[in-house]
């Protein structure tokens, strides 16, 4: 049974299936896709061509299995999500969070309020990203990974959660993604390998290749990075 507010504004071409919940002052735009379990809060905007709430699919390609059951997908109030997005099965979305033109963001991801996830960002599974974050074009954002609150990411950074690259049979056992911890700042193009940690208030250059951790309040740059000179 859905639950839908008489002062939402819906579209008449939107598809909603069952046990979807729209709060006031939602307005979805034309050809949007509402898959079960979706809830948006009020005074979120749902521009067109988007899909909330898409259970993942495999034809036997996949390592990875699914689950048959995820939570419900959320969608905070006062949020705009933009034209083409998809957001998978079971991810929440904060409150005045943006999630720009064509960003795709997987199952049972959490990304925090007054967010930033740009164009055609992809932020992969059992990804958690805190508030004020802002992560910027075509970067991607690997599954099991950890992001903290007040981080920039720039453009095209690549993140990895698997240091076999799928050699090994068990890697889905094992597979982490780097943690960033709060106001780190990412330069554009930088590759962050599995497992790394860069700690508070680091920045990382445009185009490092980071390999192993980085210390708190360093400047780190290069292939392998190495660290540059202290943050104040």
């Amino acid at each position: 049974m859905n639950i839908i507010s008489e002062r939402a504004k819906i579209s008449p071409t939107v598809i909603i299936y069952d046990d979807v919940s729209i709060g006031d002052d939602v307005v979805v735009h034309d050809y949007v896709t509402l898959y079960p379990g979706t809830v948006i809060k009020n005074g979120a905007e749902i521009f067109e061509h988007s899909t909330i709430g898409k259970i993942p699919t495999s034809p036997g390609s996949t390592e990875r299995s699914y689950s048959n059951e995820y939570g419900k997908t959320v969608i905070g109030e006062r949020c705009i999500i933009c034209p083409g997005v998809v957001i998978y099965t079971g991810t929440e979305i904060s409150n005045n969070t943006l999630l720009g033109d064509n960003c795709s963001i997987r199952e049972n991801c959490r990304i925090g309020k007054y967010c930033i996830i740009s164009r055609l960002v992809t932020v992969n599974n059992e990804t958690v990203i805190g508030d004020y974050t802002k992560i910027m074009d075509n970067a991607h954002i690997t599954g099991n990974m950890r992001i903290g609150s007040h981080c920039f990411i720039s453009v095209l950074v690549a993140t990895t959660n698997d240091n076999s690259m799928n050699r090994d049979a068990n890697a889905k056992d094992h597979l982490q993604g780097p943690i960033i911890e709060d106001y780190v700042t990412v330069g554009a193009g930088a590759n962050i390998l599995p497992s790394v940690r860069i700690g508070k208030n680091a920045m990382v250059g445009a185009g490092a290749v980071v390999t192993k951790d980085v210390p708190p309040a360093k400047v780190v740059m290069g292939v392998p990075a190495r660290i540059i000179r202290d943050i104040d």
